[in-house]
């Protein structure tokens, strides 16, 4: 039997970020959120994160964005992290966030 065990129904989007280690390493990925929860998102980034280490996601700015009721930068806990069947050097990144995101999202495009 195939069940969705999931807390809340995912959201699919598309918003470009940066993903840094929330200790500081200076090496920041280039990804996007590919969808979200009030609990969490999953990325696709340009490189793989290891698991149970925290990370900050800083949406970018441009002319089409996804403008949330938080702030700009989330932080969490990478849950899980593999490598996606879209090519080289992509990856998937399951993060849980730290604090809940309202249920209800503002969308909007500039």
């Amino acid at each position: 039997m195939n069940r969705n065990n999931r807390r809340w129904e995912r959201q699919s989007v598309h918003v470009p970020c940066t993903v840094t280690y929330a200790d500081g390493l200076p090496n920041p990925a280039r990804a996007s959120i590919v969808n979200l929860s009030p609990g969490g998102l999953m990325l696709a980034a340009d490189q793989s994160f290891i698991a149970n280490e925290r990370v900050s996601i800083t949406l970018e700015v441009g002319n089409v964005s996804l403008l949330f009721e938080f702030a700009e930068t989330m932080r969490g806990t990478v849950r899980w992290s593999q490598a996606a069947g879209g090519g080289p050097g992509l990856y998937h990144v399951g993060v849980a966030l730290e604090a809940e995101l309202p249920r209800r999202l503002l969308l909007t495009e500039q």
